[in-house]
């Protein structure tokens, strides 16, 4: 179980990459708990497709414009690992260094409408979101360039 529950920026989730099919995903998580969609207004954003899994506290994103392949994660799984470390044990200082020591240094933070504090690397794509100063949840997708075209990993 520990090895799915290993961060890999810009490539995925433990053995799982970004681009891959559900079936793909689901050979390697097991069948959802919960499957949602998300319909998007806006033109330039593709409706997804969330698979939930409650007990690992994992949310798997399916973009539809992408041929449903996967393009994001999102959890709030207190034994998910980055380089190592389990994140939710880090302050928001740990973070900035953890991340920077990887190499990932584009930094944009600020205050969410729903009252949460989020701290993004850009390139990295994955945005940790803090309640107070206590970290939350994190999420991490796939690179796209300013034309919206995936930079899936390799």
């Amino acid at each position: 179980m520990q090895e799915k529950l290993v961060i890999k920026p810009l490539t995925g989730l433990g053995k799982v990459k970004f681009g891959s099919t559900k079936q793909d995903v689901e050979n390697y998580l097991g069948k959802p708990s919960e499957t949602d969609v998300i319909e998007v207004e806006e033109e330039e954003v593709s409706d997804a497709i969330v698979w939930n899994y409650d007990e690992q506290g994992l949310s798997v994103f399916f973009e539809k414009d992408l041929n449903e392949q996967l393009t994001c994660f999102d959890s709030n799984n207190y034994d998910v690992t980055l380089f190592g470390k389990k994140i939710f044990d880090l302050k928001k200082e740990d973070i900035i260094e953890l991340m920077r020591e990887n190499g990932f240094t584009d930094i944009e933070s600020g205050d969410e409408d729903w009252g949460e504090y989020r701290l993004s690397f850009n390139d990295a794509v994955m945005d940790f979101y803090f309640d107070d100063k206590t970290l939350v949840s994190v999420s991490w997708g796939v690179m796209m360039d300013d034309d919206n075209n995936v930079k899936w990993p390799e």
